[in-house]
C-alpha cells in the first residue's frame, strides 16, 4: 500500500512531502535544542560563567523551530492535496471505462464512500501521517545516537521494554484489521441503503403502511453501530495496555537512572538530559497509538479504492481498427444478464448506412439491449457486432463511443450553466458552435428569453426545465457532437404538442445522412422506418416494413399495431 500511494503522487507532491518531513524534523530538533540550551546556561551559572551566548542561541533556535513549522505545515498539504487530486482524477477517469454491468453489480452508496470519505482518508495519510511519523522517527533516531553518546547503559535502560510494546501492537494489528474492514463493508451497506431509501421516500410514503424497508435500513443500521463499538472496545483495550508499557520504559529509565545517580556512575546532568530528551525520543512510539488507527482506517479505505482502480475495463484492442462505413451489423448475437432470466439468443441483422431501423416488442424484450451492446456496456457472450466491416471490439472505446450520438427518454442534465449542458457533445465547442446546434435544436429561442440565457444554471437534472426542454437540449448535443451514428429512445411519449412538434422537426433533421436506431413505444411513429426489428424473449420474430409486417396474417406485430396506432408499450428499458 505504502509503495502504490508513493507512486501515486506526483514529483511535485513527492518533494512538498519530503520538504515536510525535513521540516518537522528541524521544528522537532530545535526543541530538543533548547532544552539543552537551557541545561547548560543552568551548569553555566553554577560554574559563574556568563549565559548571553546561550541566550542567543535560544533565540535562533525558536525562530528556526517557528518558521520551519510553518514550511512544514505548507507542504504537508500540498503533499496531501496532490493525493487526493491524482486519486480521484485517476477514480474518475476509470469509472468512465467501465461496462455498464460494473455499475449493476456496485453498490451507488459504496461508489459515493470511495469518492468522499476513502480518498479523504488518502489526504490524512499523506499529509498528516506520514510527514509527522517519518520527521519524528528521524528525530528518534538521531537522538538516540546523541543519547548513546551521552551514556551507553541509560540508553539502554531507555529501550529495554520498547520491543516487548512494539511486538504486542502488531500481534493486534491482524485482529483489528478484520474489524476494520467488517465495519467498513457494514458502513457501505448502510449509506446505500440510505440513499436508496431518500430516492424512493415519495414511494415510500404512498406506501406508509408497509415497513420492510424501513426495518432492512434499521437491521443495517444496528448491524454497523454494533461491529464500531466491538472495534472502538478492541482498540481501547489494545492501546490502553501499549500506552502503559511505553510509560513503563520511560518509569524504568528514570528509576535505574536516579539510582545510578545516587551512587555516582552517571552525573546530574547527563541524567537530566535523558529525562527531557528520552520524552521526545519516545514521541514517535507514543504516537502508534495513533498511527496504527490511521493505519487501520486507511488500508480499509485504501482496500475499496482499489476496487476501482484496479476493477476490470473494456478491453482496448493491442491493434484498432477504423470503420470505413458506418452501416451496423449483428451476426448470431447472444448474451444474458448476471442477475435476471433474460436471454438473447442468435440474434442476427443489418442496417445500411444512413437507413432508420425501428425496434419494438414489449418491455424486457431485448431493444434496449441491442443498444447496449451495440456502446459496449456490456461484451456479448458469443457472435459478433461490427460497424462497417469492423468487430466494435477491435475498434478504440473511445472512436467507438465517439461515432455514436445518444438521446434517450430519460435526458440527464447536469448542475451547470444551458451552454455546459449542450458541451456534454463537444467539451471545446466554441460559443457559435452552441447556438448553431441549439437552433437546430429547436431550443435556442427558449434560451434566449431566459435572463441569463446560455449561462443560466440549470438544477440537478434540469430542475425547472420541462420534459421537452431537456429533450431538445439533449438533441441540441447530439447536434453538436455530430457522429455518423444515432440512438434513440422514442423521446416523444410524454411532452406536451408544441414541444412534440418541435422535437419530431429536430429529430428528422438530426437523422438525415446518418445510421439511426431508434427504440419505438409508439408504433405509430415508425411507418416510414426502413426496417422495423419486432423483439420476442430476446430474439427477433420479425423484420421488414411496416406495411410488410402488417400484410402477414396474425403476426405478432400485427397483433401490436391492432391494439392501437398510438399503442404503448413501455418507457421502462429492460
Amino acid at each position: 500500500m505504502i509503495r502504490e500511494i508513493w507512486n501515486t503522487l506526483t514529483k511535485k507532491g513527492k518533494r512538498s512531502l519530503l520538504l515536510s518531513i525535513l521540516g518537522f524534523v528541524i521544528y522537532a530538533l530545535s526543541g530538543a535544542a533548547m532544552m539543552l540550551l537551557v541545561l547548560n546556561a543552568m551548569k553555566a551559572i553554577f560554574l559563574g560563567n556568563q549565559i548571553y551566548i546561550y541566550w542567543w542561541l535560544f533565540v535562533a533556535c525558536l525562530l528556526l523551530k517557528g518558521g520551519s513549522n510553518m514550511f512544514a505545515d505548507l507542504q504537508k498539504h500540498l503533499a496531501g492535496f496532490d493525493i487526493v487530486y491524482e486519486v480521484r482524477a485517476k477514480i474518475i477517469y476509470r469509472l468512465k471505462t467501465f461496462s455498464l454491468g460494473f455499475y449493476t453489480n456496485e453498490r451507488l452508496g459504496e461508489i459515493s464512500t470511495i469518492i468522499h470519505k476513502d480518498v479523504d482518508s488518502m489526504e490524512m495519510v499523506v499529509g498528516h501521517v506520514w510527514t509527522r511519523m517519518c520527521a519524528d522517527f528521524i528525530v528518534s533516531l538521531i537522538l538516540l545516537i546523541f543519547l548513546f553518546s551521552v551514556n551507553i547503559k541509560m540508553s539502554l535502560f531507555m529501550l529495554v521494554l520498547l520491543p516487548v510494546a512494539l511486538f504486542f501492537l502488531a500481534k493486534k494489528l491482524a485482529i483489528a484489521n478484520k474489524m476494520e474492514a467488517a465495519a467498513g463493508n457494514s458502513l457501505a451497506d448502510m449509506v446505500s441503503l440510505f440513499v436508496e431509501y431518500v430516492k424512493g421516500i415519495p414511494l415510500l410514503k404512498a406506501f406508509s403502511e408497509s415497513k420492510q424497508f424501513d426495518e432492512k435500513l434499521a437491521s443495517a443500521t444496528k448491524r454497523f453501530g454494533e461491529q464500531s463499538k466491538q472495534m472502538a472496545k478492541n482498540k481501547a483495550a489494545v492501546l490502553s495496555l501499549y500506552g502503559l508499557m511505553i510509560d513503563g520504559a520511560f518509569f524504568l529509565m528514570i528509576t535505574i537512572g536516579m539510582l545510578l545517580v545516587v551512587k555516582g556512575f552517571v552525573p546530574i546532568l547527563d541524567y537530566l538530559i535523558f529525562v527531557l530528551l528520552s520524552k521526545e525520543f519516545y514521541k514517535p512510539f507514543v504516537a502508534m497509538e495513533t498511527h496504527w488507527m490511521n493505519y487501520l482506517k486507511v488500508t480499509d479505505s485504501f482496500r475499496r479504492i482499489k476496487k476501482i482502480t484496479e476493477a476490470p475495463t473494456v478491453v482496448e484492442p493491442q491493434s484498432p481498427e477504423t470503420p470505413d462505413t458506418f452501416s451496423i451489423t449483428f451476426d448470431n448475437v447472444c448474451f444474458s444478464y448476471e442477475d435476471d432470466g433474460f436471454f438473447m439468443h442468435d440474434v442476427s441483422f443489418h442496417t445500411q448506412e444512413h437507413t432508420i431501423t425501428a425496434l419494438v416488442g414489449e418491455s424486457g424484450s431485448g431493444k434496449t439491449t441491442v443498444t447496449n451492446l451495440l456502446l459496449r456496456f456490456w461484451d456479448v457472450h458469443n457472435g459478433s457486432i461490427r460497424i462497417g466491416n469492423v468487430d466494435i471490439r477491435n475498434m478504440r472505446y473511445d472512436d467507438l463511443l465517439s461515432s455514436i450520438s445518444i438521446v434517450m427518454q430519460n435526458v440527464q442534465l447536469f448542475a451547470d450553466t444551458i451552454a455546459g449542458n449542450i458541451r456534454i457533445g463537444k467539451a471545446h465547442a466554441t460559443d457559435d458552435e452552441v447556438v448553431s446546434a441549439a437552433k437546430r435544436a429547436r431550443i435556442h429561442d427558449f434560451i434566449m428569453s431566459l435572463p441569463d440565457k446560455y449561462e443560466t444554471n440549470v438544477g440537478e437534472n434540469g430542475v425547472g426545465l420541462s420534459g421537452g426542454q431537456k429533450q431538445r437540449i439533449s438533441i441540441a448535443r447530439a447536434f453538436l457532437k455530430d457522429s455518423p451514428i444515432l440512438l434513440l429512445d422514442e423521446i416523444t411519449s410524454n411532452v406536451d404538442p408544441v414541444n412534440e412538434a418541435l422535437i419530431q422537426e429536430a429529430i428528422s433533421e438530426l437523422a438525415r445522412n446518418r445510421t439511426v436506431l431508434v427504440i419505438a413505444h409508439h408504433l405509430s411513429t415508425i411507418r416510414s422506418a426502413d426496417q422495423i426489428l419486432v423483439f420476442k424473449n430476446g430474439s427477433i420474430v420479425q423484420a421488414g416494413k411496416h406495411a410488410q409486417l402488417l400484410s402477414e396474417p396474425d403476426s405478432y406485430y400485427s397483433r401490436l399495431w391492432n391494439r392501437g396506432s398510438a399503442y404503448y408499450i413501455s418507457q421502462e428499458a429492460n
